[in-house]
């Protein structure tokens, strides 16, 4: 009896002190990070882990300067709520994971190499965890050595003063979006409303019905206006035409 309790504590005790992966050899809790809306996967994490293993870290970071743009729209369709890029930062780091949370609601232990934390710090939400699993870290990470990869990619712009659609078109499109997919009525010089297809191909001067301190989101395919509100075009433009008219029906004053 006593030889078989003595080996059942060292074999629990063995089995307490198993270093296990909380990256790769638990349950992932989402595989989001990695994946676009639709559960596709618009990161190569199978080769960003590969290169990693390998130690190749310049390689993980020409992969993340190429995907910023998809892990920042993976990430803010977690966090809805966050609205700047400077709160989203992303580290390269191996070191060791203590409380961390699996997708099968266990808590594990564990190294890990060369693996992308995305950290977030926002007043609305404070989180960190890994991409390739979702993992949420229970407690502060220990690290061994880390690579700051940078924050995410910019993905709303406002429009400042003296400021217009043109003034942020480049960037706009390197996100793929244009003014016809925010649904940003442009106008002409006669100040009619015209289609996408003449502002961009026909040379003229034209405007975007935007207003100082509006701000476009190319995530949420949204405009909101200076008090956080989203911007309804048809209202505002019909406005607009209303207050110009009232300016030009304005009865003159006459000279003495």
């Amino acid at each position: 009896m006593v030889i078989a309790v003595i080996a059942v504590m060292a074999s629990c005790k063995s089995k307490k002190s198993e270093t296990v992966d909380p990256i790769w050899e638990t349950t992932p809790v989402t595989n989001a990070f990695y994946t676009d809306a639709n559960g596709n996967e618009n990161f190569p994490l199978d080769r960003f882990h590969e290169l990693g293993q390998a130690g190749d870290t310049a390689a993980q970071r020409a992969l993340v300067d190429q995907y910023r743009k998809q892990l920042t729209s993976n990430v803010v369709r977690q966090y809805p709520q966050i609205t700047d890029e400077n709160n989203i930062h992303f580290i390269l780091g191996s070191g060791f994971a203590k409380d961390v949370k699996s997708g099968d609601g266990k808590i594990y232990n564990g190294k890990f190499k060369n693996e992308l934390i995305i950290i977030i710090n926002d007043p609305a939400i404070k989180d960190t965890v890994f991409l390739a699993c979702g993992n949420g870290m229970l407690s502060p990470l220990g690290f061994s050595d880390r690579h700051d990869f940078g924050q995410a990619e910019k993905w709303r712009f406002v429009i400042l003063p003296g400021e217009g659609l043109a003034h942020h078109l480049p960037e706009l499109q390197a996100w793929a979006k244009v003014a016809g997919d925010l649904n940003i009525p442009i106008r002409n010089k006669d100040g009619k409303v015209v289609s996408q297809e003449t502002y961009l191909h026909y040379l003229g001067k034209y405007e975007s019905v935007l207003f100082p301190y509006d701000v476009i989101d190319v995530l949420n395919g949204k405009v909101y206006n200076q008090a956080g509100q989203e911007v309804q075009f048809e209202r505002r433009l019909a406005e607009t035409q209303k207050a110009n008219a009232k300016i030009t029906t304005k009865p003159k004053k006459r000279r003495r």
